[in-house]
């Protein structure tokens, strides 16, 4: 994946950190993480504040990107909307999978 973003049938996909932020700002979302079991970093996750709970913990965009670049993460997004008007859908996947279906 070396272009900045490629078109799929799922979405777009990239892994350009200033894409994915201000994707995540466009949509009113922040960079957050579901906890895990030993408390780590946990799964990485994006918290829109108008449909997520407690269930999420905010962090740092440096902590996401890090984690993100750790597990060799691609994001996958669209930009339109769909049949109900949602736009923000998005999806991490693992890079290999992102290219294969690229």
């Amino acid at each position: 994946m070396s272009r900045d973003v490629t078109d799929t049938i799922y979405g777009q996909v990239t892994t350009n950190h200033e894409t994915i932020t201000k994707w995540v700002e466009k949509h009113d979302g922040s960079p957050a993480t579901a906890e895990t079991c030993d408390h780590s970093v946990g799964y990485l996750r994006i918290k829109f504040s108008d449909t997520d709970g407690d269930e999420l913990s905010t962090i740092s965009w440096r902590e996401w990107l890090r984690e993100f670049e750790a597990e060799e993460l691609a994001f996958v997004y669209r930009d339109r909307e769909d049949r109900d008007g949602a736009s923000g859908f998005y999806e991490l996947v693992d890079r290999t999978t992102a290219a294969e279906h690229a």
